[in-house]
Formats: C-alpha cells, structure tokens, sequence
C-alpha cells in the first residue's frame, strides 16, 4: 500500500497529537498543525491525501480551513473528529461534504479502520476480478471497483445524514413530539445499519484481493443468517402489518450449518424477504422453513399473495430485465434476484422460484460444510 500523507487540524491540544502518534505507528505519513495559519500553510505547500480537523460546537476556524482544503484540492477526503466531552459538532460540520464522522476516544484498530475507509478508493482500482458465475455474466459483484466508488460516496452521504437525524432528535431544529421523536430516532437505526452494512461490502471485497482470505465459513443458518435479518427488517414488517412465521425453530435444538460468507448469504436472505414485502403486500403472511433434500439443505421463503405468471418465470433470475429502468422508481432496479442467485451458484448453491396456489415460494440451496 502506497504511503499516505495526512495532515492533522489542531487546537495544540493531545488529542490530535495522539492520533497524528497512532497513524504514525501505522506507517502514514502524518504532519500535526496547532493552528488555522500553519494549517492553511500546509496545505497550500502540498496535496495531502486526507485532512482531519479536530471540531468542537463552536468552532469556526477549522471548519473554514477545512472548505479551503477541499477547494485548493478537490481530491482530497476529510474527517472531523472530536471529543465525547464536548458533545457534538457544528451544525456546518453535516452541511459540508465530508467523509467521515469520529468521536474520540477510539481504540487505534478502530481508527485505523475509519482511516482506512476514507482512503480505500484510491487503490481500488488495483483490485482483480473475482471468477465465478457472476463475473462470468459480465457483473463481477465483489470486487467491481465503479460500485465500491459508488458505495463509498454513498456511504459518506449517509453518515452525515445519520448525524443530522441525531441532532434532530435532540432538539436542535426545534421542539418534536415523541412519537415523531421515536420515529427518527427509528430511522437513524435504519440508516446506521445501512452504514454497517457498506462497510461490510467494501471490507469483504478488499478481501477478495488476497487469494485464501474470502470469509466462507460454516454458519448456523438461524443465528447467523436469519435472525440478524429479521430483527433489521422487524419495522418494516410491522409497519405492513405482515405476519411473519420462522419455522427454523422448529427443527430442533441443533444448529443449522451451513457453508458461506455471512455477509452474502444475508444479503440473499435480505433480497427474498424485501421481495415478500413488496409482492405479498399489506396484511400478507410470510413463511421462512428449512428442509433437507439429500445432503443439501434447503431455506424456504414463502409469501401469500398473486403467484408469478407462468410468461414471466423464466425471466426472474435474468440480468436483461435489469438494462430498463423501471418508471416506479420504489420498484427497484430488478438486480436482486439475478444477483442473488449468483451469490448461491458462486457457493455450489441454488436458488429458484416455486409458484404456490394461493402465494410464491424462493428456494435457496445451501451446500452443507
């Protein structure tokens, strides 16, 4: 990895001492300023890879040399950290473009992490394609290194978003019910977990870079897979007044293992489940059943509802459908199906679609370890 050069935004205080001292251990190139004026020297000398300034409530000076960094290099990323003891930053700290939020203190894994994350997009574009049926359809999903661009701006979208939802909730635009309280503090959840989950997409396909280092694993399909599931999707389930019956329970007290990445399989499980909320519809009911044939094991998806014309069947798990944007935008983009079955063949897996009577039933065939 190439040597960064950071520069440090300071009031003189340890703090930023402290980190300029952590980042250097890791082998950065780190320059601390104490000042706005040897700031602005500093960055007038030499583009810097990523510039953090250390904010408070009231701080202005560090803000503005923070907006000329980005105007005298508009490549730059930014990170404003501060202390938990002085509580937030201010409101103009979510109105700029930033990269990342950090409230110190942090254990240096952690902010060589966040670190890292600002900084990731510069070397993606050296990743190699991952082989597999999904690189194979000409859509290499792991490691593509326009989408993990995209996700890394999106997710610098939504931090500062999950901020501004915060101060909402502590009144700084003004007095709120509690049940609207309740509602953002709901959807700042929502957003949080859509950060996590970013970050888990970006960490596992640098992962993929290094032969032997993916994260296949024996699961326990429950705990691992579905529960997590379930519990992020549990409001807008509630929300559409959806009866929801997980039947893994009833499989007795083992664990259901099976082989794949955590991080996939819930992206499939996820993609089913959304697909059950969208076509069954208000006050439907939702089935997730397990089943062994042979020594594959089977996670059912069931939704009442309207069954998928038999004419469009063939169609469900194809990547052409997706070429069209839909005129509903709230209909998606139609590439989770397609992408969710190449997840599974990737994994010697399936997935296909049963008509049912009176509902739709997705099959996800999971290779045991």
């Amino acid at each position: 990895m190439a040597k960064h050069d950071i520069l440090l935004i300071g009031d003189g205080t340890n703090l930023l001492k402290t980190i300029g001292w952590v980042l250097d251990y890791k082998g950065f190139a780190v320059k601390v300023t104490a000042s706005p004026e040897a700031a602005l020297e500093a960055l007038v000398k030499k583009n810097y890879d990523l510039v953090i300034a250390k904010l408070t409530i009231a701080d202005r000076e560090n803000l503005d040399i923070l907006k000329r960094a980005k105007r005298l290099n508009p490549e730059v990323k930014t990170m404003v950290v501060g202390d938990k003891r002085d509580g937030i930053f201010p409101l103009e700290a979510y109105q700029i473009e930033v990269d990342d939020y950090l409230m110190m203190p942090v254990s240096p894994p952690e902010l060589w992490r966040r670190v890292n994350r600002c900084l990731e997009d510069r070397e993606v574009m050296d990743l190699q394609p991952v082989q597999g049926s999904a690189a194979s359809a000409g859509k290499d999903v792991s490691a593509n290194p326009q989408l993990m661009l995209i996700f890394h701006d999106i997710r610098g979208s939504m931090v500062a978003t999950a901020a501004s939802l915060k101060l909402m909730a502590r009144g700084t635009a003004g007095g709120m019910s509690q049940t609207v309280k309740a509602k953002i503090q709901e959807v700042t959840g929502r957003v949080e977990y859509t950060i996590k989950l970013m970050e888990d997409f970006i960490g596992e396909s640098l992962a993929d870079r290094y032969p032997g280092s993916g994260a296949e694993a024996c699961l326990d399909l429950s705990q691992d897979i579905v529960e997590p599931v379930l519990a992020e999707l549990a409001a807008e389930i509630r929300d559409h007044h959806i009866t929801l019956e997980n039947r893994l329970h009833d499989h007795g007290d083992g664990k259901l293992v099976v082989k794949g990445s955590k991080l996939w399989l819930q992206s499939v499980f996820r993609n089913l489940i959304n697909n059950g909320v969208k076509h069954g519809g208000r006050n439907c009911t939702i089935v997730v059943d397990f089943q062994m044939e042979g020594s594959d094991s089977r996670l059912t998806v069931y939704n009442t509802g309207k069954t998928v014309p038999e004419a469009s069947r063939s169609m469900l798990f194809s990547p052409i459908r997706s070429l069209r944007l839909p005129q509903n935008r709230h209909q998606g983009l139609g590439f989770g199906l397609s992408l969710s079955r190449d997840i599974m063949q990737n994994y010697g897996g399936d997935l296909w679609y049963e008509a049912q009577r009176h509902g739709s039933t997705f099959v996800v065939s999971l290779p045991p370890c």
